[in-house]
């Protein structure tokens, strides 16, 4: 102060001092990012950012509209990060589904790797953009519905799902205004169709997601080949993270399909693009091999439905085989690229990193199992993965304890990526050792989770039934004949409200393969 006159230091005296930053920055000693509207850092180190920006002179009113009428959540201090100028302010209740996404749906959307796209441009662009904003608080409001049911699924009579139906027209009639306007947003239109994908799935509609997800895609190819897109709406640098988004959607969508080949793709006159299988000698980031195994598994995917319902035409199955070889020699490179990132993680197993890494491993395993019976003619060709199917379930059981230990808290896990639900199910009506399928269907009733179009507790229903009309031919016997084995082949699984239609081929007393039907109810 030295060099100020009397009358210049009396004034920065008497003005009034702002405190800002974010004090769990300050606490662990790092730089607060204070230009963004969330706090990088504290992400990074897993913490909920409590930067305010400083308050304005003169406080905004507050809302006559409390939101009383809507929807009635357990009350918690409310930290929410929003500008000043931001004209789509957050109501009581708003805010606390907003605060629901960002401590807890985020991290399940995330899975477990690094995905700025949940974590920070979704908060950012629920500040600017209406429709996003709106399709957040319905896909919060489905996950609270979640937590507060019993089942652990949605109940479509609560009043968390009334408010996501109000909330989700007011997002598709936001987004249809602003594409209307005349100017480019297909940037905005590809983010929205990401989260109706995602809303649709969760609200248990997989034929609409499906429709929603290959629009993206469509959007997303439309993009890239645009040069000269308008680059001023601030989405269109997301095209990467949000492209691989939409290919874990689609893969939940054709893991589902694979296992039912029978059921019809209602899209399956789209022209699919090709997907590039190129593999390094060695990965050098998680999210590197997650990207190729998501890729890979897609090809997988679509192989094994091939293939199922290919039929006798000898020219499809000459076809088949070669894709089916060129798929192992794939696999075996990813397997040799993966090995070292693998090794090096499990050296420390705490953490959503090696979460990420075992999850990421039990799904390659399974695969692995999946493209080298492609081409079997009988079911007892799985007898040889028995020791592949008991390493699934062992280090399934293992992961989701760990989980647990990250979350510190009961609830469903609502993950868009990889998942175990596919995995175990498929482990649960492949493998026929009794104990190794029912360790499987255990496991998904014991942490009832979703996955994209997949609940735990549908599958488990489902493997059930398979398990039962097949071990009550068989009797004592703890091997499954092949002649009482379901011809998996042939399954088709029908999802609707409450009940679950399945169709499968069995073979009779007689020897002759007949249909087996039923419809479970599992709410």
């Amino acid at each position: 102060m030295e060099g100020a006159t009397p009358d210049v230091k009396k004034r920065r005296a008497s003005k009034p001092k702002v405190r800002t930053g974010c004090t769990a920055c300050k606490t662990r000693r790092v730089k607060c990012d204070e230009t963004k509207p969330a706090c990088y850092k504290c992400q990074e180190y897993g913490s909920f950012c409590e930067y305010q920006l400083p308050r304005p002179a003169v406080a905004a009113p507050l809302p006559q509209d409390r939101g009383r009428d809507l929807v009635f959540i357990q009350p918690r201090p409310l930290q929410l990060i929003a500008s000043p100028p931001d004209p789509f302010s957050y109501n009581e209740v708003e805010g606390r589904y907003y605060r629901l996404f960002h401590e807890k749906l985020a991290f399940d959307l995330s899975g477990y790797f690094e995905a700025p796209f949940w974590t920070r441009l979704i908060p950012q662009q629920c500040h600017h953009e209406p429709a996003i904003k709106d399709a957040i608080f319905a896909l919060s409001a489905l996950y609270k519905s979640a937590i507060s049911s019993k089942t652990n699924t949605v109940n479509l009579d609560d009043e968390h799902v009334k408010f996501a139906l109000v909330k989700q027209s007011h997002a598709i009639s936001s987004l249809r205004k602003t594409l209307s306007s005349g100017q480019p947003q297909m940037s905005l239109a590809l983010v929205g169709s990401l989260l109706f994908s995602c809303f649709e799935s969760f609200h248990g509609d997989w034929e609409t997601a499906t429709q929603q997800v290959y629009s993206g895609l469509n959007i997303l190819k439309r993009l890239s080949e645009d040069e000269r897109r308008d680059a001023t709406n601030g989405l269109v640098d997301i095209g990467l993270e949000v492209g691989l988004t939409f290919r874990r959607l689609e893969m939940q969508i054709l893991s589902f399909l694979a296992m039912n080949p029978m059921l019809e793709h209602p899209f399956n006159d789209m022209n699919i693009e090709e997907i590039k299988l190129d593999m390094p000698d060695q990965f050098t980031t998680f999210n590197e091999a997650f990207t190729a195994a998501t890729n890979l598994a897609i090809s997988i995917l679509r192989h094994s439905r091939a293939s199922a319902r290919c039929g006798d035409d000898s020219g499809s199955r000459d076809l088949i085989e070669q894709q089916q070889q060129c798929l192992q020699g794939r696999m075996d490179q990813w397997n040799k690229a993966y090995e070292p990132v693998f090794l090096e993680v499990c050296q420390n197993p705490v953490g959503r990193e090696y979460l990420g890494v075992l999850q990421l491993r039990i799904c390659m395993w399974k695969c692995e199992i999946m493209i080298a019976t492609s081409m079997a003619n009988t079911e007892v060709a799985f007898d040889n993965f028995t020791a592949q199917f008991q390493r699934i379930t062992h280090f399934a059981r293992h992961l989701l304890r760990k989980d647990q230990e990250v979350r510190e808290s009961v609830g469903p896990r609502l993950q868009y990526g990889m998942g175990l639900i596919m995995a175990l199910f498929y482990t649960a009506t492949r493998c026929r050792d009794v104990s190794v399928r029912r360790e499987a269907i255990a496991i998904l009733r014991e942490w009832p989770c979703t996955n994209g179009i997949w609940h735990s507790l549908q599958a488990a229903k489902v493997a059930e039934w398979i398990a039962s009309i097949e071990e009550e031919c068989c009797g004592v016997l703890k091997f499954i004949p092949e002649d009482c084995r379901v011809k998996l082949q042939s399954l088709k699984v029908s999802l609707q409200k409450g009940v679950i239609a399945v169709e499968c081929m069995q073979y009779s007393v007689n020897g002759v393969l007949e249909p087996r039907t039923t419809n479970l109810h599992w709410l």
